[in-house]
């Protein structure tokens, strides 16, 4: 569980078990919600009342976004790897993988091409690889992509609050980093060696970069290592420390589900498509202010479901390799296998046809 949450897994557990519909029905009565009404709202007992949610959470995300659905990209620039995590494709003692790091010339290349289909935020991603992936080198990469995107985020290993000062410096606004799971004891077995093994380096990483300037600071966890519902307790604790330690600070959500990987690893407690529902109607309602992102790892259908009720972000046309969109867009290498594969246009149109915008930039920064 997330450290500065002082119930334990057990409790919170128990606390599921006694939730009844009325206590679900009182949350819903009521404005500002409390740590219980979150887990109210996620609790079993909650799925009778699935619609009402629907129309709650879509009432708070028109409220605070209006019909307006942000887009972005991801740009892998990179897939080395130190680490040993048991499920992922890019792991050090992974061999099916085709490793590789772009060029600064490749990098542009790439961005250029993202930038062909109208994005312009986006969101740099490499494998956690300290030897090629310095603050000299990211900062460098900032640079050059400041001068062709209006927002940059990053997602890659873990920083200190003085390397992210100087990539907040470079260009970097957004931070988005997977706990992967706040299980310690199931986080030291997915995460047998490497840098990521250190459990309270990667907790602390938003309020690292949010103290550092960081605008927007990205919390996850990967559904599916560990049961979700005491996942997502651990989650909403994590982001209301956030939201009090980092107030200058926007919060975003995402909630990726595990996605076949190469290597075959098969996670022991998936999650079906009305549990991820029933959780991002939850964060919606009880976190209105929030961002909340839907990645490719979903099928269309949900994905142009789940904008119009709670999430405000979504990404268009992602490549989870390194080069897929220009320097190697006919091999796949990627980090997990993509469910959403319609090129941006189509999302585009998704979008459209139930009536929302879509939106490519809606900030600037004053100078």
């Amino acid at each position: 569980m997330f450290p500065q949450l002082k119930y334990t897994k057990e409790q919170i557990e128990a606390y599921f078990a006694q939730v009844t519909p009325e206590m679900v029905q009182t949350t819903l009565g009521r404005g500002k919600l409390s740590f219980f009404d979150l887990l109210n709202l996620i609790s079993p007992a909650a799925y009778p009342f699935m619609d009402a949610m629907r129309v709650r959470a879509q009432k708070a995300r028109r409220r605070y976004y209006g019909k307006t659905v942000s887009v972005y990209a991801p740009l892998y620039i990179g897939n080395t790897c130190v680490n040993s995590c048991r499920y992922c494709d890019f792991r050090i003692q992974h061999t099916g993988t085709v490793r590789r790091n772009l060029s600064l010339d490749e990098i542009r290349r790439e961005a250029e091409a993202i930038r062909a289909n109208g994005i312009d935020s986006l969101l740099v991603v490499a494998g956690e690889d300290p030897r090629v992936n310095t603050v000299e080198h990211l900062a460098e990469v900032g640079r050059l992509l400041k001068t062709m995107f209006s927002y940059l985020a990053l997602e890659v290993a873990p920083q200190t609050e003085d390397a992210y000062r100087a990539l907040f410096a470079a260009g970097y606004e957004g931070l988005t980093c997977f706990q992967e799971t706040y299980d310690q004891e199931r986080y030291k077995f997915f995460h047998p060696a490497g840098p990521k093994s250190n459990y309270e380096n990667r907790l602390w990483t938003q309020l690292r970069a949010g103290r550092a300037g960081f605008r927007t600071l990205g919390i996850a966890f990967l559904l599916g290592l560990v049961p979700w519902r005491t996942e997502a307790a651990s989650l909403a604790a994590h982001a209301w420390y956030l939201m009090k330690e980092c107030y200058q600070s926007k919060i975003q959500f995402a909630f990726p589900r595990f996605c076949p990987t190469e290597g075959g690893f098969q996670p022991e407690f998936p999650v079906d498509d009305r549990d991820l529902d029933l959780m991002m109607l939850a964060f919606r309602i009880a976190f209105p202010e929030c961002c909340m992102t839907v990645s490719t790892r979903e099928a269309p259908a949900f994905r142009d479901y789940i904008v119009q009720v709670a999430a405000d972000n979504m990404s268009a046309g992602s490549r989870v390799t390194p080069g897929g969109y220009a320097v190697l867009a006919d091999k796949d290498v990627a980090q997990f296998t993509l469910t959403d594969g319609r090129a941006p246009d189509d999302v585009y149109a998704a979008i459209r046809a139930n009536g929302q915008e879509v939106v490519f930039k809606n900030w600037d920064n004053r100078i």
